[in-house]
């Protein structure tokens, strides 16, 4: 948990689509991780935080490191839902624990740790407007809240 604010949870339900297995039946791991992106971007996008404005103001996000470890597969038609938590927010890097899990059993399919950073016009780290504007939204008010976000989406 990060020191000093609370962990954000998301959570986004997907199907898997006909289209994104490969000839042989199988969800090829790029799909896989195109699921852990898209939940990425709508729990950026619900916490005011647009990519498109990102990079038209000359910033670059990137993934610099991506551990995957897969557990089960998904098969056509199958129900799951991709969880997120916030791990770290830094001026140089940030964190997304994940996990894809398959419903109605809950069954772990993979976790993920995905770490990356935001480059500015001079390709340094650093910190936009708008991931300062997420932090603020992550700081723990002890009088008002004590539960942590949770969106399912």
């Amino acid at each position: 948990m990060l020191q000093g604010i609370e962990t954000l949870h998301f959570a986004h339900k997907m199907k898997v689509r006909d289209y994104e297995l490969d000839r042989f039946g199988v969800i090829n791991n790029a799909v896989y991780q195109n699921y852990l992106e898209h939940t990425r971007s709508l729990f950026l996008e619900t916490n005011g935080v647009s990519m498109e404005t990102l990079i038209k103001c000359g910033y670059s996000p990137i993934i610099t490191k991506a551990e995957v470890e897969y557990s089960s597969s998904l098969k056509s038609g199958n129900d799951f839902v991709v969880n997120l938590e916030l791990t770290s927010l830094s001026k140089i890097k940030f964190i997304f624990t994940q996990e894809i899990r398959s419903l109605p059993r809950n069954t772990l399919i993979l976790s993920a740790k995905i770490t990356g950073t935001i480059l500015n016009t001079s390709k340094q780290p650093c910190y936009p407007q708008s991931y300062q504007k997420l932090r603020s939204n992550l700081t723990t008010d002890k009088k008002t809240r004590t539960n942590s976000k949770i969106s399912i989406q």
